[in-house]
């Protein structure tokens, strides 16, 4: 009876052995560093760039860069470049949004492949400029609706004319007069 209790010992520490073995060789999926959001990050210099992805509408052709930097320095300037357009962006200190109507960076994109991927890289002042892989997602998708190029709002249209004229009056005409 002894050599059971032993023997069903022995296996258990060896199950229990194998079982976490895995754990020895395998690293903590907590350590692992990750974009929890459908964009990418990336980092130059002091700036980060948080959950990159470019929006885009079915039939059109151009892209809007959806992106949160943060900045913990001083007021920075930060080239963006999606593909070979290039465009500089002012960041002051702290947390800049761009990607709804008031603050877009619209990109030209002769075709759009929506689930591919563009290149674009970020570069801080005096820093190495970061590569990433960003994703395009159409404006079809939901909760993407409002994130697609908004065309500028259309400037109104004044006409100048000359200097305003005061409307033209009747003079009298001079009579003529008998003589007395």
């Amino acid at each position: 009876m002894q050599l059971r209790t032993v023997a069903a010992a022995a296996a258990a520490a060896v199950v229990a052995l194998v079982a976490t073995g895995c754990n020895i060789l395998t690293p903590q999926a907590t350590t692992i560093q990750y974009d929890p959001s459908d964009g990418i990050s990336a980092t130059t210099g002091q700036v980060e760039a948080h959950n990159a992805i470019l929006v885009g509408e079915p039939d059109g052709d151009q892209l809007s860069l959806v992106v949160t930097f943060t900045n913990p320095g001083e007021a920075t300037f930060v080239e963006v470049r999606v593909e070979d357009e290039a465009q500089e962006v002012r960041l002051p200190s702290g947390r800049t949004t761009f990607g709804f109507e008031d603050q877009q960076l619209i990109f030209a994109a002769p075709t759009i492949e929506f689930g591919g991927h563009r290149n674009v890289s970020f570069q801080a002042d005096g820093a190495e400029p970061t590569g990433v892989p960003v994703q395009m997602i159409s404006t079809e998708f939901a909760g993407y609706e409002t994130l697609g190029p908004v065309a500028p709002e259309a400037e109104p249209v004044t006409t100048e004319s000359a200097e305003p004229t005061a409307p033209a009056t009747a003079t009298p005409e001079p009579t003529e007069t008998a003589a007395p």
